[in-house]
């Protein structure tokens, strides 16, 4: 039987820091898929909306590999705001663990989480971090990130990501260490499997 573990929260919360983090410790048990994987062009800038991210590919990649099957999972590139050709291989797993800010609040999405967890940090280092990692990632200046920011990203999250956190079997810090909070997820995964 494969456990599906959902890791989400803002942007800038912490998700795929974690999410790595939980699938490093697994001992090669993890498979991490990233929603972020399934974006699609969007003509109107705005990614930060669900229908930028082509959610019915990553539940029937999901469903296959719940049931023994491998799968290619698309590769995006950040910089061109496009997929690549090339897709990336990956074979069924006993956990998966998939992470990205709409993972908690769609419902197609939702009803494949086996533990539920949300990453909470605040909006003030969420937008820091977000800083950092677009410069770095996607080549873009300050200016234009926090512009983003302001339009975009506290707009969708206010709206359709931070109530996530109602629907969360754990609520967890972004601002505490990773491992601890590796331990309280695996723990909290335990306890689930042992009822």
């Amino acid at each position: 039987m494969t456990t599906i573990i959902g890791i989400a929260g803002g942007s800038g919360a912490g998700k795929t820091t974690l999410a790595k983090a939980l699938v490093d410790s697994s001992n090669g048990r993890a498979l991490l898929i990233s929603h972020d994987r399934y974006y699609r062009f969007m003509p109107c800038g705005n990614y930060d909306l669900p229908e930028a991210l082509e959610t019915d590919l990553m539940i029937a990649h999901l469903k296959r590999l719940r049931s023994g099957h491998s799968v290619k999972l698309p590769v995006y590139d950040m910089i061109s705001n496009s997929r690549k050709e090339d897709t990336e291989l990956v074979h069924p797993h006993p956990i998966i663990v998939v992470e990205g800010i709409f993972v908690l609040t769609q419902p197609k999405i939702l009803e494949y989480m086996d533990l539920k967890v949300y990453v909470e940090t605040s909006d003030h280092l969420r937008m820091s971090r977000r800083i950092v990692r677009d410069e770095k990632e996607k080549l873009r200046s300050e200016s234009r990130i926090i512009q983003d920011w302001n339009a975009h990203v506290m707009p969708a999250h206010k709206a359709l990501v931070a109530h996530g956190i109602e629907l969360a079997d754990l609520v967890v810090s972004g601002e505490d260490d990773v491992e601890e909070t590796v331990g309280r997820i695996l723990a909290r995964f335990m306890d689930s499997e042992s009822v």
